[in-house]
């Protein structure tokens, strides 16, 4: 694990002496997002005298740090800024900051029901456990809280840290996140394996939900969507690099099938042509999103496999 570089810690609101919870937060150029997140975790029904706030600012450049220091939040908020380090080096800097014997792990762009932080704390009645809350995806910015349950929302992950608590010891124990997954992606996977072989269980906590805002998809986006999996390409190859195991090959694709499947599904390199794009853009206009979706999946799942094919070559140099 590389060396953690040196952060100045800025403290906001009430001062919690001995908190029995952090809620740990790495976030990154979601200032709109951050801020509905933490007004959620001020409405909380736990005691907010037993539990602070860990926001890791992974090198944002939309001035997040200095809306969190505008607020007035009746829960206590420990903010670093570091410099950028990806997800991992950040929520290993929050784990060195954190003060609770428990351990929530919420993305900064979900918003929490109230009852969040004491359902997890509730499930935890055996040393071993791992509680899961429920991910529900949304697309309202104004009411992200509002939204339903869907089948597509039903997770099976033994450690996603989108909505997840642990008891801090265990992350020590494991050895906290590995830093080499610099980029988006597998980092909590990871873990999760050697938290698993460290006789760790999942738990549900369907009472904690988490609402994931994710923008409406556009056209506009696409470039970013297509990056991100590119480096989540790049990642699964660290993954099964580190744990070369028939389960961490299925979980990434890195297989001779899955590359040929993507060939001939990406064949003559359709995905990349501005026609295409075009094409896109007729559909958008015209709210065929169903198609649009599907094609844009399959674009971004050829970045993906592109990410991969990368990253093997690089190693193999």
């Amino acid at each position: 694990m590389t060396e953690m570089p040196k952060v100045e810690n800025v403290s906001i609101g009430p001062i919690v002496n001995s908190p029995q919870v952090t809620v740990l937060i790495p976030t990154y150029n979601r200032k709109v997002i951050l801020l509905k997140a933490l007004k959620g975790l001020f409405l909380q029904t736990f005691p907010q005298d037993k539990f602070e706030i860990v926001v890791i600012d992974d090198g944002s450049t939309d001035g997040t740090l200095d809306a969190i220091q505008e607020l007035t939040p009746p829960v206590q908020i420990v903010c670093t800024k570091t410099q950028r380090m990806g997800p991992a080096g950040a929520r290993n800097q929050g784990l060195k900051i954190a003060r609770g014997e428990i351990i929530i792990f919420m993305d900064s762009d979900i918003v929490p029901c109230p009852e969040f932080v004491e359902e997890h704390v509730k499930i935890h009645t055996k040393d071993n456990l791992i509680g899961h809350g429920p991910v529900i995806h949304t697309n309202d910015l104004e009411n992200p809280t509002e939204a339903e349950m869907k089948i597509t929302d039903i997770a099976n992950a033994f450690f996603a840290t989108g909505n997840a608590s642990i008891l801090k010891k265990h992350l020590f124990a494991a050895g906290l996140f590995d830093e080499d997954f610099r980029e988006y992606g597998w980092e909590d996977l990871e873990l999760g394996l050697r938290l698993r072989r460290r006789g760790l269980e999942k738990a549900k906590v369907p009472g904690a939900k988490g609402f994931h805002y994710k923008p409406k998809l556009t056209v506009r986006d696409l470039p970013k969507w297509k990056r991100r999996e590119r480096e989540r390409g790049h990642t699964a190859v660290i993954f099964y690099r580190k744990h070369p195991i028939f389960k961490v090959r299925l979980q990434t694709m890195i297989s001779p099938f899955w590359f040929g499947l993507d060939r001939l599904l990406s064949l003559g390199g359709w995905t990349e042509k501005q026609s295409v794009e075009e094409y896109l853009i007729r559909l958008e206009e015209r709210g065929t999103h169903l198609w649009l979706r599907f094609i844009v999946r399959l674009i971004t799942s050829h970045s993906y496999f592109e990410g991969i094919r990368e990253a093997l070559k690089t190693s193999e140099s």
